[in-house]
C-alpha cells in the first residue's frame, strides 16, 4: 500500500488539491447523472415525474442522513489513525462494516412505512404522491449497495486514497446514467427504472472496491492489531460518537427540504418542478466546494493524527483561498448559462422562468455558502463537528424555514429564494464566530484530541468529545 500518500508530507496545498480535485471530478459526475436522470425522466415521464422525484428527494436525504454522518465520522477516524501510523485499522474496517449492513436494513424498512404518511404531510397527493412513494421504494430496496459504495470511498477517502475513491465513483456514476437512460427509456419503467438504475449501479462498483479492500486486508503484515468483539463495539461506539453530529445535521437538512416541499407545493407542480431542477443544481454546483471541504477534513484529521498544527493551519488557509476561486468562476458559469440550463430540463415556461430567477437571485451570493461548508470541513477533521452541526440548526431551522413561509407568502416564489440567501448569510456568520473562538489554540491540538488510552482502543485513538460549547 505504498501508493496510498502521507499527508502529514509534502506540500500543503498540492496535498489537499490531490484529494479534493479526483473527488470533485468523481461527484460532479455523480451530480451530472442526476441531471441527466432528472432529463430523462423529464421528457419520458413528464412534469409529473420530475416533481414526484422533487418530493421524494427530501425523503430520501432523512433516510440516508445517519448513514452519511457516520460514514464521514469514520473518514475522519481513519483519518487519525492513519496519521498515527495505524493505517487500514481493521477493528474500525468491521465497525464501519457492521454500521452499513444495520442501516441499510433500517432504510428498506422506513421506506415502505413512512413514505405515504410523510408524503401526505407535505400536501403531496394523488399521481405524484404515488410515483414518489413508487420511487423511494424502489430505491431503498436496495440501499445495501448504495451504502457500501459509500462505506468503501469512506476507506479509501480516510486513508487519503483519493484515486481510487474517484475511479469507483466515476464507475458508478457512468453506469447510473447508462442505467437509467435503459431502464426508463426503452425499458419503460418509469420512474421506478430511475430509481433501480441507483442500487444496480452501485452494487457494481462497491464489489469491485470491496474484493480490492478484502485483497489488501489479507496481506497485512502478522503483527497487526487482533480484533475483537469489544474492540469493534468500541470502533462503533466511537464512529457514532464523531458522526452523531454530523447525521443529525444531514437529518435536519433532509426535513427542511421536506418543510421547503410542504411550503412550495400550493404554488403549483411547476414550482415543484423548478424546486426539483434547482435542488440537483444546488448539488452539482456544490459538489466541488463539498468536496474541497472533504479533503481539509481528511488532511485536518490526519495531520491532527501526526500532532501536525501548523501544517492544519496551513491546509485552512489554502482551502479557503482556493474556495473563493471556485465560487467566483461557478457563479459567473450559472448566471451566464441561466437560459440553456433552465431549458434542459423541462418545456414548462414557468418552470424555466422559476429556475432562472432563483439562479438570478442567489447566485452573487454562494460565497456564503462555500466557506461555510469549506471551514467545516476543518472542524470535522478536529471531530469538533457539534459547530457545523449548531450552523445548521440557525441558518436552516431559525432562519431561513421560517423566512420562507413568511417570504413566500408576502412575495410568492422570489421570497423563499430571497430566504435562502438570508439563511446563507446566517450561517457564514456563526461559522466565523466559532472559528474566532477556537483560534485561540492551535488547530488540532485541543483538549477533544489527547491520546485516549481505552485499552479497547489502543494507544493512540482520538477523544470524541468534541463541540462548539
Amino acid at each position: 500500500m505504498s501508493d496510498v500518500p502521507d499527508l502529514t508530507r509534502g506540500p500543503v496545498l498540492t496535498q489537499v488539491v490531490g484529494i479534493a480535485a479526483p473527488l470533485a471530478l468523481a461527484n460532479l459526475l455523480q451530480q451530472g447523472y442526476l441531471l441527466v436522470d432528472s432529463a430523462v425522466v423529464g421528457r419520458y415521464v413528464g412534469v409529473t415525474g420530475l416533481a414526484a422525484m422533487g418530493a421524494a428527494q427530501p425523503l430520501y436525504t432523512i433516510l440516508t442522513s445517519l448513514f452519511t454522518g457516520v460514514s464521514n465520522a469514520f473518514s475522519v477516524r481513519l483519518g487519525h489513525l492513519a496519521g498515527a501510523g495505524r493505517r487500514d485499522d481493521p477493528s474500525a474496517l468491521r465497525a464501519l462494516a457492521v454500521c452499513t449492513v444495520a442501516w441499510a436494513v433500517v432504510c428498506a424498512a422506513a421506506a415502505v412505512l413512512v413514505t405515504a404518511p410523510l408524503l401526505a404531510l407535505t400536501g403531496v397527493t394523488g399521481e405524484v404522491a404515488a410515483q414518489a412513494r413508487t420511487f423511494l421504494v424502489t430505491l431503498c430496496s436496495g440501499m445495501v449497495a448504495v451504502y457500501a459504495l459509500g462505506a468503501v470511498c469512506a476507506v479509501l477517502t480516510g486513508r487519503g486514497d483519493a484515486r481510487r475513491a474517484t475511479a469507483l465513483m466515476i464507475a458508478a456514476s457512468v453506469l447510473n446514467a447508462v442505467f437509467a437512460g435503459l431502464f426508463v427509456g426503452p425499458c419503460r419503467l418509469g420512474i421506478a427504472g430511475a430509481a433501480l438504475a441507483v442500487p444496480a449501479a452501485n452494487a457494481l462498483a462497491a464489489a469491485a472496491g470491496l474484493t480490492r479492500l478484502v485483497r489488501e486486508q489479507r496481506r497485512r503484515p502478522s503483527g497487526a492489531p487482533a480484533v475483537t468483539a469489544a474492540t469493534v463495539r468500541a470502533e462503533v461506539r466511537r464512529g457514532l460518537r464523531i458522526g452523531a453530529p454530523m447525521a443529525v445535521q444531514y437529518l435536519l437538512i433532509g426535513v427542511g427540504v421536506l418543510v421547503l416541499v410542504w411550503i412550495i407545493t400550493p404554488f403549483g407542480d411547476e414550482a415543484l418542478a423548478a424546486l426539483t431542477v434547482v435542488s440537483r443544481l444546488e448539488l452539482l454546483t456544490s459538489a466541488l466546494f463539498l468536496n474541497l471541504s472533504g479533503a481539509l477534513m481528511v488532511f485536518t484529521a490526519q495531520n491532527t493524527g501526526a500532532g501536525q498544527a501548523a501544517r492544519v493551519r496551513d491546509g485552512v488557509r489554502h482551502g479557503v483561498w482556493l474556495g473563493v476561486a471556485l465560487t467566483a468562476l461557478v457563479s459567473l458559469l450559472l448566471l451566464t448559462a441561466r437560459g440553456p440550463i433552465a431549458a434542459l430540463f423541462s418545456s414548462s415556461a414557468e418552470t424555466r422562468l422559476i429556475t432562472e430567477r432563483y439562479i438570478i437571485v442567489t447566485a452573487p451570493f454562494f460565497l456564503c455558502y462555500t466557506l461555510t461548508v469549506v471551514l467545516h470541513g476543518w472542524f470535522n477533521g478536529i471531530a469538533r463537528t457539534v459547530v457545523p452541526l449548531v450552523c445548521t440548526v440557525l441558518s436552516l431551522g431559525v432562519v431561513r424555514l421560517p423566512l420562507s413561509y413568511a417570504l413566500g407568502h408576502a412575495q410568492g416564489v422570489d421570497g423563499v429564494m430571497w430566504a435562502t440567501v438570508i439563511g446563507w448569510a446566517a450561517g457564514l456568520a456563526y461559522t466565523l464566530l466559532a472559528a474566532a473562538r477556537h483560534s485561540g489554540s492551535p488547530p488540532g491540538a485541543g483538549p477533544d484530541h489527547h491520546l485516549d488510552h481505552d485499552p479497547e482502543a489502543g494507544p493512540m485513538a482520538t477523544s470524541d468529545s468534541g463541540g462548539d460549547r
